[in-house]
């Protein structure tokens, strides 16, 4: 018997770490998902009045928080525009950090999934 606890201990500490980064990365689909919305939002707004913006109010679809991510517009002028997903997608002090800007350049800023 504590042969079979010593074993199922060794698995539990093997995989746990594992699967807890699996469950992380699951969740990094939730920050790209938005932030190509947000670009698809963000180029129907300067397609009506020829500049992007920073008024979240303005943007169709435009959603504060999805899962464990909070979103922003972190800039905007005529021609250009970012914004961020930032998220703690795995309960550590490291947030992971998505950005994205109006040429669809879906950046992992800080991959909290690898930190």
């Amino acid at each position: 018997m504590l042969v079979t606890m010593a074993v199922m201990g060794a698995i539990a500490v093997i995989a746990l770490p594992q699967y807890s980064r699996y469950v992380a990365k699951a969740r990094q689909p939730d920050a790209q998902g938005q932030l190509m919305a947000i670009r698809q939002a963000q180029e129907i707004y300067k397609l009506q009045y020829g500049t992007y913006t920073t008024a979240t109010g303005g943007l169709s679809g435009w959603q504060n928080t999805v899962g464990k991510y909070t979103f922003a517009i972190t800039a905007a002028t005529a021609t250009t525009f970012g914004a961020s997903a930032t998220g703690n997608i795995d309960g550590d002090a490291t947030l992971d950090v998505w950005t994205i800007d109006q040429d669809s350049t879906l950046l992992n800023t800080t991959n909290d999934v690898i930190n």
